[in-house]
């Protein structure tokens, strides 16, 4: 099964070393997708991402976001930045990403997409999603962005493009006609996303994040099997690719392990 490792959490991880041992872990694991986003760290997370996959860039693939503003204090000298972290905490603000905001204009797309790729140091991204749209408006607004993506993707500093969000606000938006086919569509684990139907999967890439925190529900207390997790999330949504994530080498492994003892999703391409 194909899989993708999630990098949101990187930037909780203080030193340079610990971040490149965790990031070469889950390479070695067999992880080839990478998910993340520049609001992630205030910029961090992608400039790690860039500089310790930059001799291997042609051997992973990278999915990055947009849409969340952020100043990017991510990019500071490290005591500084975590200083400016533990004083937002105590303050109750935030010196970086805005998460109570979004902006999807052309515009921004294009700004931001320059900075991903100087901080991950490449010249295109393949996986480039909107970041997670919060209201029905917000949705509207994506009707001058999608052309703005399809003018990027023919430039070629983007393979494919999509959206990331609220299972039920995408398909409502999808029956509104506000998302094209060609966006791959990025879903937390959901109840109302294990309920639909094998048809909308069938034309569809999707990737699927809070795949533990739903299915640790289902299998009770405990610690939870790498293998029995990845089995039952593969009945489930056999037609998608989760996005899995930690900071525990050994459980990168058997995660590892476990995804190559089940078949590629019918269809798919890595």
């Amino acid at each position: 099964m194909q899989a993708g490792f999630g990098v949101g959490r990187l930037h909780h991880l203080v030193s340079p070393q610990e971040r490149e041992r965790v990031i070469l872990a889950a390479f070695d694991a067999g992880f080839r997708h990478f998910d993340l986003a520049p609001a992630y760290g205030d910029g961090l997370n992608e400039l790690e991402l860039g500089r310790i996959l930059q001799s291997r860039r042609t051997q992973v693939r990278i999915a990055t976001k947009f849409g969340i503003p952020f100043r990017p204090i991510g990019e500071l000298p490290g005591p500084i930045y975590f200083a400016l972290r533990v004083a937002g905490k105590v303050l109750r603000t935030s010196f970086g990403a805005q998460y109570n905001r979004r902006d999807f204009s052309p515009q921004v797309l294009i700004k931001s997409l320059d900075e991903s790729l100087r901080r991950l140091r490449t010249d295109y991204i393949d996986l480039l999603l909107v970041h997670e749209p919060q209201t029905p408006a917000e949705y509207q607004t994506l009707r001058d962005t999608w052309p703005e993506l399809e003018r990027q993707q023919k430039l070629g500093r983007i393979r494919s493009f999509g959206i990331s969000g609220d299972t039920q606000m995408i398909l409502d938006a999808e029956s509104s006609g506000l998302i094209p086919d060609a966006a791959i569509r990025m879903l937390p684990m959901s109840n109302v996303l294990c309920n639909l139907p094998a048809s909308w999967f069938a034309t569809r890439t999707v990737f699927v994040f809070n795949v533990v925190k739903h299915l640790s529900k289902s299998l009770g207390p405990g610690r939870i099997d790498t293998r029995t997790l990845l089995e039952n999330f593969a009945k489930a949504l056999p037609t998608s690719r989760p996005i899995l994530s930690t900071h525990n080498t050994d459980e990168m492994k058997r995660m590892g392990e476990a995804l190559a003892a089940l078949p590629d999703q019918p269809g798919t391409t890595r």
